[in-house]
């Protein structure tokens, strides 16, 4: 159940509906860079709209990727309110079993620098150890620091992972633990699975998965500063701690146009036009428009994040402006927004001749392997991955979309639907995850004994791509 009420039609929260209609055709053409799989925009606390675009939904849990990193700021703004922890507590004292000997630099690295990106360490510690003996803390607390704090801004996803470490560390309890009773009870979201590291700490800026309703209720929370129906859910004073700008990313002048360019807060970005959000790579967003008292809550699939914020800019919060729309153009608003879809491809009952050889490309620099094969029960196989050994098996049915049998490589735990069909003499796919932006669909055609995608993915390849024998 939604925790907004709606309103009876955009206008009535002062947007315009035709503004809202031209987002959906610039989004649709749009398509192969930016793939929206939910949208929800609330002004006053209540419902302007609702997009999704099927098979997609707004209460599907959704991987949020760095998006998580702003529930990570609240849990460490928890723990400053509770005096567990304070915005100066160095890593040197938190976490000294995982301090390198003569490393008494480290007292520069705290809260508050890792918070805002800005702590100094080498850019090189953003990473996970290959040695799985080394806990992650250990590894990224064993670099450099290259800068004096807070003088230099790097974007640092293990410098969060340490912000979790540290919470873990004062309270006793993983970071997903501690903010159920504070937070995710209190929004009405239910317990979350958060990805957690090795040696059970949750990865803080990664790895938390919430529906964009979940989003939307965090999203309101931050515009009331910190309220929830009448109660303080947030510490009080933390929203516009964690909201203002505490670092520069940008050089002089804030970068007009970039939206990663307006200064960093605790684990937020500043926007253009004083907006704020929390963001996840492939489009997860949290923005807050405080001028306009809305909230945007997205769960997205986008190769492209700076045409996804674009859009948002030229057509949802230009919408807020336009002038009020007749009825019809609410009315067909309604139907635009029912239709919402990923086409599937048709078949046209066809045969096809599919090539079982072994082919490879190279993508970014990277060999990729390609094989199809039959399979028993009507399935097709591909086999995908960096190499002939180290690869994905999809097994896709004909004709209707079911669930996908995915396996192995980056696609463990992850659920799919998906589907092949002939048209033309020519192989087509669509392979998608409810809850990831994990997108690949496409045509193949078979070309003088290469074979050529040309299609669309996130997590797989991209673009028009020639895979010859191996």
């Amino acid at each position: 159940m939604s925790a907004f009420a709606a309103w009876s039609r955009p206008e009535d929260a002062g947007v315009s509906s035709a503004g809202l209609r031209a987002f959906i055709r610039a989004a649709r053409e749009a398509t192969g860079s930016v793939q929206f799989h939910s949208l929800i925009l609330l002004r006053h606390g209540k419902t302007v709209c609702r997009m999704n675009w099927a098979p997609y939904d707004d209460t599907t849990p959704h991987t949020l990727y760095s998006l998580s990193k702003s529930f990570c700021s609240a849990a460490a703004g928890f723990a400053v309110s509770e005096g567990l922890l304070k915005w100066d507590s160095s890593v040197w004292d938190v976490l000294p079993e995982e301090i390198p000997e003569g490393r008494d630099d480290l007292k520069n690295v705290t809260l508050e620098t890792l918070l805002c990106m800005g702590s100094g360490l080498d850019p090189e510690s953003d990473s996970q150890p290959s040695d799985q003996s080394v806990t992650w803390a250990g590894h990224v607390l064993s670099h450099k620091l290259l800068y004096a704090p807070k003088t230099h801004f790097h974007y640092n996803t293990m410098g969060t992972y340490l912000v979790s470490c540290m919470v873990q560390k004062a309270a006793g309890q993983n970071i997903r633990d501690y903010l159920m009773p504070r937070l995710f009870e209190k929004l009405g979201i239910e317990k979350p699975q958060w990805d957690m590291s090795p040696q059970g700490v949750c990865c803080g800026g990664f790895g938390l998965h919430l529906s964009s309703e979940d989003i939307a209720r965090f999203g309101q929370c931050l515009l009331h500063h910190g309220m929830w129906n009448g109660q303080q859910v947030l510490p009080k004073g933390w929203m516009e701690l964690a909201t203002r700008e505490h670092i520069a990313n940008y050089e002089g002048v804030r970068q007009e146009g970039n939206e990663w360019g307006q200064g960093y807060g605790f684990q937020f970005w500043r926007c253009m036009d004083g907006r704020f959000r929390g963001d996840g790579m492939y489009g997860q967003i949290c923005m807050v428009d405080e001028k306009r008292d809305a909230v945007l809550a997205v769960t997205c699939g986008a190769a492209d994040m700076g045409l996804e914020m674009k859009l948002f800019r030229d057509h949802i919060w230009a919408a807020f402006d336009a002038a009020p729309s007749p009825d019809a153009e609410w009315e067909a608003l309604k139907k635009d927004t029912a239709a919402l879809t990923y086409p599937l491809p048709e078949d046209d009952g066809s045969g096809i001749c599919i090539p079982e050889d072994t082919c490879k490309a190279e993508i970014n620099g990277t060999d990729f392997y390609l094989c199809f094969a039959r399979s028993a029960y009507g399935t097709l196989r591909l086999r995908l991955g960096s190499s002939p050994e180290e690869s994905a098996e999809i097994y896709l049915g004909r004709g209707k979309p079911a669930p996908a049998a995915v396996f192995g490589w980056r696609s463990w735990n992850t659920r799919y639907f998906g589907m092949y069909a002939v048209r033309d003499r020519a192989l087509y796919i669509s392979l998608r995850s409810p809850g990831d932006p994990n997108t690949w669909e496409g045509r193949f055609s078979f070309e003088g004994g290469n074979v050529v995608f040309d299609g669309y993915g996130i997590g797989f390849p991209n673009g028009k791509i020639v895979f010859q024998k191996a």
